[in-house]
């Protein structure tokens, strides 16, 4: 009997070891607020048959970041648009320079208030010069070139812009807008139709998106679904009631051999799941490759043909067109570049150029006599004289409010500069 109650006793000591040492976290990731709430971000979006998706007019919530950088009230107005909540119509005053924002995420800006936003940052440079303005920003998250030029089609000729910007993101705009490379980028998943270049190179339109033909038309199967993930209760249990898990998981899914062993059966959660299935090389990374391979080729000569046609749909509608080349911040910061490669040991046997998707835009816009502007340089200086204004947020990879104020001022003198702020 002896032997019997100091066995119970070793087990309940171990417990005792293991439940309080958890407990105290929770209480002191609680008591230091270091966790992001227990509730989803709220849903801004909506399905679209041209441009696979976009905002839901007069919707918005709090944003939180999963790693807790950031908490934004997002407000989408009555056009479906995140900029003012008083621009509720076509008509701009005439008086008015009306400038019109082409972008993916980093337009939309979920983590940043929208008087800090670049493009609202630029609008007040505008003002200060005595020149009153409107952004009409139609920035919608995972947005390639293709939908931004659908997006003109579609509402931003309505507002007949006098300027039209688009914002490309280096890293993902290529990949985002050719459906090889985006379909494998989203476990072939398809979300939306896709511009193709005929024989002769025309660039030819997509038919409005189907999900139920949408595979048959690309000639794909639909992908199979993913294997059951027997934690993924267990995991969004804990996302309801600890702390210390919504503080924990996503920085464990950031290392891959944890992400790998935990992830696919869920108890990292829903999202870390789906990384764990993917590629072990995102796709996005490869447009940094060298030399690119046949489908980055393609991509790239899409790519000119969807400029060259946003081009002539803007200035055939009366609009100055010209182009912001965004940078990611493993261009502009090279200790994360290399933490990337360290995090990923299969591309580390490969050849990359970080400034060659730069130069290969520079080569279409200069091709095409379009005005342009690369923040890049701008950033990396910004980046090596102001190490302690950080850019970019530490996980979210988007621009913080110091990256918006550059990006506005930037913007600001380049209109100045083209002579197109008048």
């Amino acid at each position: 009997m002896k032997r019997v109650f100091s066995f119970l006793g070793k087990i309940l000591l171990a417990l005792v070891g293991t439940i309080l040492p958890i407990l105290m976290l929770e209480i002191v990731v609680r008591i230091l607020h270091i966790a992001p709430p227990p509730v989803p971000n709220p849903n801004i979006w909506q399905s679209d048959p041209i441009l696979g998706w976009k905002h839901q007019p007069n919707s918005g919530g709090i944003f939180y970041s999963s790693y807790n950088e950031y908490q934004t009230d997002v407000r989408i107005n009555a056009l479906g648009l995140r900029d003012d909540p008083s621009l509720t119509d076509y008509d701009i005053p005439a008086e008015k320079l009306r400038l019109l924002i082409l972008a993916d995420s980093f337009g939309e800006a979920l983590q940043i208030p929208l008087e800090k936003t670049f493009f609202k940052q630029a609008q007040q440079h505008l003002a200060e010069a005595g020149i009153a303005a409107q952004t009409i920003n139609t920035g919608v998250g995972s947005y390639g070139t293709d939908q931004e030029l659908l997006m003109f089609r579609q509402e931003g000729v309505k507002f007949h812009p006098d300027i039209t910007l688009l914002f490309f993101f280096v890293r993902n705009d290529t990949a985002n807008s050719y459906a090889p490379l985006e379909i494998a980028r989203n476990g072939g998943s398809v979300q939306k139709s896709y511009f193709r270049l005929d024989d002769d190179g025309s660039l030819v339109y997509p038919a409005p998106f189907n999900p139920d033909t949408a595979y048959q038309t690309l000639g794909l199967e639909k992908p199979k679904p993913l294997p059951p993930a027997p934690m993924l209760p267990v995991s969004d249990w804990l996302f309801l009631h600890s702390a210390l898990y919504r503080w924990l998981a996503p920085h464990l899914a950031d290392v891959p051999g944890i992400l790998h062993t935990l992830g696919p059966g869920g108890l990292l959660g829903g999202e870390a799941r789906i990384r764990a299935t993917t590629p072990d090389i995102p796709i996005p990374f490869f447009v940094y490759q060298t030399p690119m391979n046949d489908d980055w080729q393609s991509a790239w000569q899409l790519m000119d043909a969807l400029i060259a046609e946003l081009q002539s749909q803007a200035t055939a509608s009366g609009s100055k067109f010209g182009v912001v080349i965004i940078p990611a911040k493993e261009q502009v910061y090279p200790d994360k570049w290399a933490q990337t490669l360290r995090r990923n040991p299969a591309m580390q046997s490969l050849q990359w150029d970080t400034e060659q998707p730069n130069r290969q835009l520079a080569d279409i816009l200069n091709r095409h006599n379009i005005p342009y502007l690369d923040l890049l340089p701008l950033f990396r200086q910004t980046a090596q004289n102001s190490p302690n204004k950080p850019l970019y947020f530490v996980h979210d990879g988007h621009w913080t409010a110091n990256g918006h104020y550059l990006a506005g001022e930037a913007v600001f003198k380049f209109l100045m500069d083209e002579g197109w702020a008048k």
